[in-house]
C-alpha cells in the first residue's frame, strides 16, 4: 500500500501491473498492489504532484476481516465464495446476499453492520419504505439487504470512487442492477427528494458531521448506527427534533436505532 499525500483529494489515475484499487481519504491517497511496488511506479505517482509518504506491506487478511464460511446475520446469509455449499437450496428461507468486500468497509463482520441487517430484516415495509437511499454504502451491504427484502429502487452514495464500483460489483454479483444505483457523491444533495428509508451507517465523525444538517431530517424512516453507547445521547438528542425513535439494539458498545419522522 502507497500512502500519499495529494492536493484538495486528486488521485492521479495510476495505470500498472498489479494495482488493485485507489482509496481517497483527502488529503492522502492511498494506492494498492498485489505485487511488489517498484520505483517506476513511486516515480510515476511523483510525477503527477503527489509527495509518496510511507509503503506498507500488509496481508489481505490484515486489511478485511472475511469469514471464511457463509455468516447468519437475521433474516440474511452472506455468502463470501458463490462456489460455498450455503449458495445450494436449503430447508431454511434465509435471503442470500452474496459479498465480495474488496477494499471497502462492508464484509458483515463489523458489529454496525450486523445491528443494521437484523433492525432492517425486522422492520422492512417495502409498501411504506419502496424507495431506500444507502448514505456511505461502502461495498453496497445494506442497500443489497433492503434491494432483497422488496425496495423497488436503492440509490447507494458513497464519496469513495473505489466504494461505488466495488458496490456495483456486488449489485452485479446479486443481479440487482435494475434495482441499485450506486452514486460517487458526499451528502444528500444529489437525491433531491427521492427516497422514503435513509441508511446511515458511518463512522462518528462522518455520522456526527452528517447529523448537523438538515437533510436526513426529510425522510420518514431513518436507520441510524456507527456510534457507541457513550455517543448515544448525542444521536437520541439530536433525532428527537423531528423523528421518534422506533427501535433500538446494542451490540459489542456498538448502537443502532431506528427512527420515524414525527410528521
Amino acid at each position: 500500500v502507497l500512502e500519499c499525500l495529494t492536493r484538495c483529494g486528486r488521485a492521479p489515475r495510476l495505470s500498472c501491473d498489479g494495482l488493485v484499487g485507489c482509496w481517497r481519504e483527502p488529503p492522502y491517497v492511498y494506492y494498492f498492489f498485489d505485487q511488489a511496488v517498484t520505483d517506476s511506479m513511486v516515480a510515476s505517482l511523483e510525477a503527477e504532484g503527489l509527495k509518496v509518504m510511507g509503503l506498507y506491506d500488509m496481508s489481505y487478511g490484515q486489511w478485511q476481516k472475511v469469514p471464511d464460511h457463509a455468516l447468519h446475520v437475521g433474516p440474511f446469509r452472506i455468502v463470501f465464495d458463490p462456489r460455498d455449499d450455503a449458495m445450494s437450496p436449503g430447508s431454511d428461507k434465509a435471503i442470500v446476499i452474496v459479498m465480495h468486500p474488496g477494499l471497502v468497509f462492508g464484509s458483515g463482520v463489523h458489529p454496525t453492520t450486523q445491528l443494521c441487517l437484523q433492525i432492517l430484516g425486522n422492520v422492512f415495509d417495502p409498501n411504506r419504505m419502496p424507495t431506500v437511499v444507502d448514505l456511505g454504502t461502502g461495498t453496497g451491504i445494506l442497500a443489497l439487504a433492503a434491494a432483497l427484502l422488496g425496495a423497488r429502487r436503492v440509490v447507494a452514495l458513497d464519496l469513495n470512487p473505489l466504494a461505488a464500483q466495488e458496490a456495483s460489483a456486488n449489485v452485479r454479483a446479486n443481479c440487482l442492477q435494475q434495482k441499485i444505483t450506486p452514486v460517487v457523491a458526499e451528502g444528500l444533495d444529489v437525491v433531491g427528494g427521492f427516497g422514503s428509508l435513509l441508511l446511515m451507517n458511518l463512522e462518528w465523525p462522518s455520522l456526527f458531521s452528517m447529523l448537523q444538517t438538515a437533510a436526513w431530517q426529510r425522510f420518514r424512516w431513518v436507520l441510524c448506527s456507527g456510534y457507541l453507547r457513550a455517543q448515544a445521547h448525542f444521536v437520541q438528542e439530536i433525532f428527537s427534533v423531528s423523528h421518534r425513535l422506533h427501535t433500538e439494539t446494542a451490540l459489542e458498545d456498538w448502537v443502532a436505532s431506528f427512527w420515524e419522522r414525527l410528521s
